[in-house]
């Protein structure tokens, strides 16, 4: 059986199952060992590992299901972007003892930013645009210009707001006349009309 929580993070039994495996039939120090190989095994899939032997001498399919597990539970923490107290929240729902707990979050935290940085490396992702800002340029008459056009232009920035820190990041900018930009709010208006339709469907 799957288990979801609050972040809508579904882990599989089988990474539970590995999870618990960690601190009780795995000791405490080889599953020191095996999470740091796992950090290692993350953020370099492609580089040539030296295998740590004692951790799979004893109990070698157990170590392996609970390196996938590790690794799996890490690359969907950094892809939902946890902090610590959410993963904390999310192995609490799993019913995990609470050294395994403290042993994954002070892994993930210590090396969460190198887990951010690779996971931006791997394949495209798209904008997520969540505020727009504005202003209008108008083209005046000036101390050194006699004419003016009479023109009025917009300059239009895009970005978004991290959910964390509240930082509002600038995506794209750019400038248009007024014909351009009642062309843009129509073109949205029918993007608009579409998710609509498709709502109703």
């Amino acid at each position: 059986m799957d288990t979801e929580n609050k972040n809508n993070i579904i882990l599989s039994s089988l990474v539970v199952n590995g999870l618990k495996l960690l601190c009780s039939t795995i000791p405490l120090d080889l599953t020191r060992k095996l999470l740091l190989n796992c950090v290692k095994l993350t953020l370099h899939p492609d580089a040539s590992i030296p295998p740590v032997p004692e951790i799979y001498f004893k109990n070698s399919e157990e170590a392996k299901q609970s390196e996938y597990a590790v690794i799996t539970l890490f690359a969907l923490a950094t892809k939902h972007a946890l902090d610590m107290l959410s993963l904390r929240q999310l192995l609490e729902d799993q019913q995990l003892s609470q050294v395994i707990i403290d042993e994954l979050v002070r892994t993930y935290e210590e090396h969460r930013q190198d887990f951010v940085l690779r996971q931006l490396n791997l394949g495209h992702y798209l904008p997520n645009i969540t505020d727009v800002q504005w202003r209008i340029m108008a083209d005046v008459k000036s101390s050194t210009s006699s004419q003016s056009s009479g023109e009025v232009g917009f300059h239009i920035n895009l970005g978004c707001y991290h959910p964390h820190s509240g930082d509002r990041e600038s995506i794209v900018e750019f400038v248009c006349n007024t014909e351009e930009i009642h062309l843009l709010i129509n073109k949205l208006k029918d993007v608009e009309r579409q998710c609509e339709k498709l709502a109703k469907e």
